[in-house]
């Protein structure tokens, strides 16, 4: 799935450089699959590593040392271009204390439409805020066998978005009670039985009825429901059928440095922005593109791969520990 990862991250890049396709946000889409995968990888993890109330808090940890490396490595990065290159602009006036420490704790980002953090130094940043509410729930959701009724609630707040009885573009795409729903998508696709791949063709159904709908003007068309139901009915399918391919090392490169491409791309722009402010044409995408590559391999290399050794050590002390209880117990 690496490589499908990488792909996500180059839509929300070449939407940003404002590309479209046939009138849709690339980026829009690529975000619902990244949604529906975190909901499969995090079930995933909770299952082998820390299905207990007690392993809640590590769970929490290891997320941190997922996410922190590579958001500060570019964040602090992104402070340093806009300060040096972008002085008097938008971007600039961001740069307090309140709003680097906001941006800091990652979960305000998910906010920023309610003032609680900026959104100009690391603009697509705001959807890690929206994944880190996501980890604060996920382990109670599977511990306590809650999915369903959760489930059930955010679809309903998600339909009422979509159909324009509230706020189409924060509840049904940027805040956790109207997307919750996409991530438990993914969640069931994790070791799915019959239930869990009926929730899952079902949606996609659905989905792809309400896109259906919308391009047809039956529903009124709103700030991304189109793309939000696209993404749904395209990304729900691609990761029941990628995660059942066999792992490749090259794969698990490009999905490596795809986190990096996700996050970089706009300190590029802001870069080129100082320099050459054109409009991106062909020839631009592409030189943002190749260096937004090579820059996330030396970011994941030089400061993600040094970070996964405690994450390792976290799972490796768990397991060990869930081993030695059990042979106390043969013993017993």
């Amino acid at each position: 799935m690496g490589a499908f990862r990488l792909l996500l991250a180059v839509l929300v890049a070449v939407s940003h450089m404002g590309k479209t396709f046939a009138g849709l946000n690339p980026g829009v889409v690529a975000v619902i699959s990244f949604l529906i995968i975190s909901g499969f990888v995090m079930t995933s993890l909770i299952e082998r590593n820390y299905k207990a109330p007690e392993k809640i808090g590590l769970f929490y940890l290891d997320r941190a040392l997922r996410l922190y490396p590579q958001f500060l490595f570019y964040f602090v990065l992104s402070c340093a271009v806009i300060y040096v290159l972008l002085p008097g602009t938008p971007q600039a006036a961001e740069l307090t204390l309140g709003n680097i420490a906001a941006s800091l704790a990652i979960v305000p980002l998910g906010f920023y439409m309610f003032g609680a953090a900026g959104t100009h130094i690391l603009p697509p940043a705001w959807s890690l805020g929206l994944e880190m509410c996501f980890y604060l729930v996920i382990p109670f959701l599977c511990i306590y066998r809650v999915r369903g009724v959760l489930f059930v609630l955010s679809v309903a707040v998600f339909m009422a978005a979509v159909l324009g009885y509230i706020n189409t573009d924060l509840y049904g795409y940027r805040l956790l009670p109207g997307v919750l729903f996409m991530f438990l998508c993914g969640s069931y696709l994790y070791k799915p039985d019959a239930k869990g791949l009926a929730i899952g063709a079902s949606t996609t159904v659905v989905a792809a009825v309400l896109f259906m709908a919308i391009m047809a003007g039956w529903i009124e068309r709103r700030p991304f429901n189109a793309e939000v139901t696209l993404g749904i009915a395209l990304g729900v399918p691609a990761v029941y059928l990628l995660t059942r391919l066999k792992f490749h090392r090259f794969d698990e490169f490009l999905g490596n440095i795809s986190y990096g491409v996700f996050l970089n791309h706009f300190v590029l722009m802001y870069g080129l922005r100082a320099f050459w402010p054109v409009a991106y044409d062909g020839t631009l995408v592409t030189a943002v593109l190749v260096l937004s590559f090579l820059l996330s391999g030396v970011s994941y290399y030089g400061v993600e791969r040094p970070a996964l050794k405690y994450r390792h050590a976290l799972r490796s002390g768990l397991q060990s520990g869930a081993a030695q209880a059990r042979d106390h117990g043969a013993v017993a």
